[in-house]
């Protein structure tokens, strides 16, 4: 984004009614300003902005100045600042259903694209429903030899070319059949906000405040700066990649080639260089406009919670991110049309899956509906079973009713703080939210990588803090008090490499601050406390054990059946190695439940060639555990 339309369009209304503000990150060597007042009903000004003592990590070299006025707006646009939208009822994205599967022989896809169903009791109900197509949804990962992974997709879509066809009754009557592990129609989402010697650090209370609304960020830093090793997913509405205070903190995926057009480490995505945009299908995660009802640009949004979560700190400009070493990995799931749907939140979440992330950001969500809550449980279930730790925004309903996934177990949902320790009036609340953290009047990076329409960049202007140039500004919302959460996420996984998500999860509450909010948005956040409390203090019951048994025969000629046992239900992987460490093949990469499971290996690779005698790894992955058995193959 350029000032440079805004300016103009400001120049045309200075004579009309100008009503003073404030800048922020004006003019160099001028007094600080004070900040705005924006705050939303019931909510507390925003004082101040805080002076970091001399020596303090990331504190401002220049102060800002006020800004001479600013132009009155356009006849029907509001002259407060907007609030954080509502939920609204679920509303269907497309008319189709979205199942996951429980077994492998459940239903697959027959000529001409059809669904078919080896139950003939399931295939009467397909046929009474009229549903006559079915589609994969994600992509295919290959294996090492560039085949197809033997096991079949988790995820269908189905649809009907019947004129009559209602996906809601669809996805009902299939969850009846109990032959899938969720159903649900292909619903709407929307995004959950409206709007130490970096430039801007003073403008980020969250990060120090006088009258201790803080997170004691500084502090944590004092002990943990996190890494590149530490991967933080934004499933959101893109994230700008080339901003000046994320650019080097983008996840650059070491298995591609950028531009080729091949797929080169054979996840099934091409040219996944940053991340992928599924909400187009595409390899550019960058946004692209989105406006909400009021007619307000909101594609910031992704690039704003980026900004929260890991923005370059310590660099000499912008902001400071919570995670300071940690990585981004952009996962744009909102499509050209502005719309975020079901359909490409769950590839998102098996791609996250896939790559193992550390933390799985999600600042959107939706209401409740019949299958809803099933489905994202299964989501989850899989990302938490491959180690990716789920955070979720409550939502700015102000109301105790869950949204989702936020309201999914193994979650870590997060409520939104205004200033001096009090729940934000619009953040959701009740015993489903687990911690709380800042997420009124906060200041964070936007998009800049096309030009945002004039009436989007005068209320940016007007009633965010935009100074017309730089990329930052103002936000409210749980969004982006789900960024935060999850930064800090990030310092305690790097802090602590060996704790599952849940374990990282209840180390996160069981050392926030106990605050007695109006309603319950769980502890507050206190960073500090998370990387320097002893884990054995908080840490959860030592989890089941994974158990790959010993094959049988083993060593074998022709044969072998491994025996294994699961800690829990989730995604579960079986792949061999050689002793060269290449993957030779994929043996399980589907969900299964917990208990006692067997399958066979003859020897051969994905694309049935004999393997050379010799001595091979199996390894097993379920739950944020592996275990390894040792196989000997005779001529």
């Amino acid at each position: 984004m350029t000032g440079t339309r805004l300016l103009f369009a400001a120049a045309l209304l200075f004579a009309t009614s100008p009503i003073a503000a404030p800048a922020w990150g004006a003019e160099p060597d001028t007094p600080q300003a004070a900040a705005p007042s924006h705050a939303t009903a019931g909510e507390p000004d925003m004082p101040a902005a805080p002076a970091t003592p001399a020596g303090e990590p990331d504190a401002p070299s220049k102060a800002s100045a006020d800004r001479e006025a600013v132009p009155s707006l356009p006849p029907g646009v509001s002259s407060t600042r907007p609030v954080p939208p509502r939920t609204g009822p679920p509303a269907l994205a497309t008319n189709e259903v979205l199942v996951i599967m429980r077994d492998s022989a459940t239903l697959r896809i027959g000529a001409g694209s059809r669904a078919v169903a080896a139950d003939p009791a399931l295939a009467a109900t397909l046929g009474r429903l009229g549903i006559d197509r079915a589609s994969v949804v994600g992509h295919e990962r290959l294996d090492a030899t560039r085949h197809a992974r033997p096991s079949p997709p988790r995820v269908f879509k189905l649809s009907s070319s019947a004129p009559g066809f209602d996906a809601v009754e669809a996805a009902r009557a299939l969850r009846a059949t109990g032959r899938f592990r969720a159903a649900c129609p292909n619903y709407k989402l929307q995004p959950f906000a409206t709007f130490p010697n970096d430039t801007y650090l003073a403008d980020q209370w969250y990060v120090q405040d006088p009258d201790d609304g803080d997170v004691d960020l500084p502090e944590a830093w004092d002990l943990e700066k996190g890494s590149s090793t530490i991967r933080i997913g934004i499933m959101d509405t893109g994230v700008d990649i080339g901003h000046p205070d994320l650019a080097t903190h983008i996840w650059a995926n070491p298995g591609e080639v950028p531009g080729d057009a091949l797929d080169n480490d054979g996840n099934g995505y091409v040219d996944d260089v940053n991340g992928w945009d599924f909400g187009d299908d595409d390899s550019d995660p960058n946004p692209e406009p989105i406006f909400d009802p009021s007619g307000i640009d909101i594609a910031f949004h992704g690039t704003f919670v980026a900004g929260i979560a890991s923005a370059a700190t310590g660099n000499a400009q912008g902001i400071a991110g919570a995670g300071w070493n940690c990585l981004i990995v952009p996962l744009k799931v909102a499509n050209a049309a502005g719309d975020i749907t079901t359909d490409a939140v769950t590839p998102a979440f098996l791609y996250a899956a896939e790559q193992h992330l550390s933390v799985l950001n999600m600042s959107l969500g939706g209401a409740g509906a019949p299958g809803v809550a099933e489905y994202f449980q299964a989501l989850v279930d899989m990302a938490d079973s491959a180690g990716v730790l789920c955070v979720a925004a409550a939502g700015n309903d102000g109301a105790g009713a869950p949204t989702y996934p936020a309201g999914c177990d193994r979650v870590l949902s997060v409520g939104a703080m205004g200033m001096g320790n009090v729940r934000a009036e619009f953040s959701n609340y009740g015993s489903w939210v687990r911690i709380a953290a800042p997420g009124a009047s906060m200041w964070s990076s936007i998009c800049r990588n096309y030009v945002v329409d004039d009436l989007s960049q005068l209320i940016y202007y007007v009633f965010f803090g935009w100074d017309g140039e730089n990329p930052y500004m103002f936000g409210d919302g749980t969004s982006f008090a789900c960024p935060l959460v999850s930064g800090v996420c990030g310092l305690v996984r790097h802090r602590w490499p060996s704790l599952t998500p849940q374990q990282v999860a209840a180390h996160m509450i069981a050392t926030g601050d106990v605050i007695a909010f109006d309603q319950p948005i769980g502890p507050k956040l206190n960073a500090f406390a998370a990387v320097n409390t002893p884990v054995l203090a908080v840490e959860e019951a030592p989890p089941a054990l994974l158990r790959l048994e010993r094959g049988v025969p083993n060593p074998f000629r022709s044969a072998t059946v491994l025996a294994f046992t699961t800690a829990t239900s989730g995604l579960v992987r079986l792949k061999l190695y050689d002793l060269d460490g290449r993957l030779v093949r994929e043996i399980v990469n589907e969900f299964m439940p917990a208990g006692r499971h067997e399958r066979s290996w003859n020897g051969a690779s994905a694309d049935g060639r004999r393997l050379a005698a010799g001595v091979y790894m199996a390894v097993l992955e379920n739950g944020g555990q592996r275990a390894r058995l040792k196989l000997v193959m005779l001529r």
